[in-house]
């Protein structure tokens, strides 16, 4: 089952901050959709991402865990740990830490590799804990 060996093999890239073994486990079209960054396509926009990730959370860790596969769709409980120690997604570092939940719903070709993934999260906790802010979502 390919979502086994790919939550061990991103838990590790990620944790190992490694962005071209992140990108290795992805083929393209490389589709990706999250509500914090919205629809993206393709290995440079993975790997850009990716990079961004980690500059912004010089200690993030990934737990993943797998909930299950059908055909070529997987999905998995990924939580994230750091400090938002840099720059990411427009807002300066807080020095806050996280603990952010989501799900990813992963799509496989034939060989194993990625070539999708949408995110599901609450983006209100994300930016309240980058921000150290309740917010609204309203200025």
């Amino acid at each position: 089952m390919f979502i086994q060996q790919f939550t061990r093999a991103a838990a590790a890239a990620v944790n190992k901050h490694s962005v071209d073994e992140v990108v290795g486990l992805w083929r393209e079209p490389a589709a990706y959709d999250s509500p914090l960054t919205g629809p993206q396509q393709g290995l440079a926009a993975l790997a850009a991402r990716e990079s961004a990730l980690f500059d912004g959370f010089s200690d993030l860790t990934a737990t993943i865990q797998p909930l299950g596969q059908v055909n070529s769709i997987g999905a998995a409980l990924v939580r994230f740990d750091g400090t938002h120690d840099g720059h990411y997604a427009g807002i300066a570092p807080s020095g806050n830490t996280i603990a952010v939940e989501m799900v990813a719903v992963v799509t496989f070709d034939d060989e194993g590799y990625i070539i999708g993934e949408r995110v599901f999260l609450d983006t209100a906790a994300v930016l309240s804990q980058l921000t150290g802010s309740a917010g609204t979502g309203t200025p």
